[in-house]
């Protein structure tokens, strides 16, 4: 089988696999609360609040394609934003229906490529934005823990317990990135003992390309970086603009929480609520975190929602957050796909190796 062929079939089931969670959820939504239940219920939610946790997605999506503008602009000027917005909507696409969102940042080198980008300088700008993000969500993330981690302890201990798990997976990543920033040499030392290891028990083989090809990976990161560190100010602005970013996300099941005409809990504890469900959700590893994310926003926000209420409000938010961004970033990518300039790309590290399933991203309609 072909790698065209076997992403084809990657992304194919993918989708399969979110439509029957959506199949799923709406059945068992009916079958716990009931048609009549489900529509009274929603006749007394408030509209304008539901239209503002929409608004909130949105916000969300306008935010990052501003701060993928503002890491691409600098290496690639003739940017512009609206082709900014539509890479971000194609991210989200990918990102929902890969293991670990690990399929948007491919596709954005992809068509940004496509589109006359210098290839390194579009690494640069993608692995800038990826450094921004992470470690603003880690800081974010670090301060909820420290302002709820008492109540929340001692509401859902068990649950607690994997939101620290998946705060130090953040964490570890976070201190990856700074080690081969600021020390190279030790953290080429440090990956070449574990590949003689790993080799050693034949975990990996043919250790000695891999070092290689670790060294050269390492080398082209360290050296971006460097370029990235020379605008501080430019990265702050960026790190504020994710912080504002993460939040209006966050805010998303607070909206849903006024939307119900509820009242009681704190924006705080429902922001971090939601924060917490991310930590679980990120380290998934089934397309946009399946189950996990359902399951561990139930349990949070049962907390806060009344039982009549919490199933809807799982729906609502998921229909949000995740099958909306599908939709929406599907048709982005189909837009962008006839937009881009036709032809093949020249054999590049994003055509051979970045790109989900190998070779260049697969679309629905392939």
């Amino acid at each position: 089988m072909g790698k065209s062929e076997k992403g084809i079939k990657t992304n194919l089931f993918s989708l399969i696999l979110c439509a029957f969670s959506l199949i799923f959820l709406i059945v068992y939504l009916y079958s716990v609360d009931g048609i009549r239940d489900i529509a009274f219920v929603l006749k007394q939610a408030h509209i304008g609040w539901l239209l503002a946790a929409v608004g909130c997605m949105a916000a969300y999506w306008l935010l990052d394609a501003l701060v993928l503008h503002m890491a691409v602009k600098p290496v690639h000027p003739s940017q512009k934003f609206r082709v900014s917005l539509r890479l971000t909507m194609i991210g989200q696409y990918f990102n929902n229906v890969t293991p670990f969102a690990s399929g948007g940042q491919p596709a954005q080198a992809y068509f940004l490529v496509k589109r006359g980008a210098p290839l390194g300088e579009t690494m640069t700008a993608l692995l800038t934005k990826f450094i921004v993000y992470q470690i603003t969500l880690t800081v974010y993330c670090l301060v909820t823990l420290i302002l709820r981690f008492s109540f929340f302890m001692n509401e859902v201990k068990v649950l607690m317990a994997a939101v620290i798990v998946g705060f130090i997976a953040h964490t570890l990543i976070t201190l990856a990135l700074i080690g081969v920033a600021f020390f190279k040499n030790g953290t080429m030392k440090t990956a070449h003992l574990i590949i003689r290891v790993l080799g050693k028990i034949k975990i990996v083989k043919n250790p000695v390309a891999k070092r290689e090809f670790i060294d050269m990976e390492l080398e082209s990161f360290h050296s971006q970086f460097q370029y990235m560190s020379r605008h501080k100010m430019h990265l702050l602005k960026m790190s504020l603009l994710t912080v504002l970013q993460l939040t209006i996300y966050f805010l998303i099941g607070n909206v849903i929480y006024l939307a119900f005409r509820l009242s009681g809990a704190d924006t705080l504890t429902l922001l971090s609520s939601q924060a917490f469900v991310l930590m679980i959700a990120s380290f998934v590893p089934i397309p946009g975190a399946l189950g996990a994310a359902e399951g561990s926003f139930y349990v949070f926000f049962s907390m806060f929602f009344p039982q009549k209420l919490i199933s809807l409000a799982v729906v609502l938010w998921r229909l949000i957050t995740f099958y909306l961004p599908i939709i929406a970033g599907l048709a982005f990518t189909l837009v962008e796909k006839k937009r881009a300039p036709a032809g093949p790309l020249e054999q590049t590290p994003v055509v051979d190796e970045l790109a989900a399933g190998g070779g260049e991203p697969v679309f629905p309609d392939n």
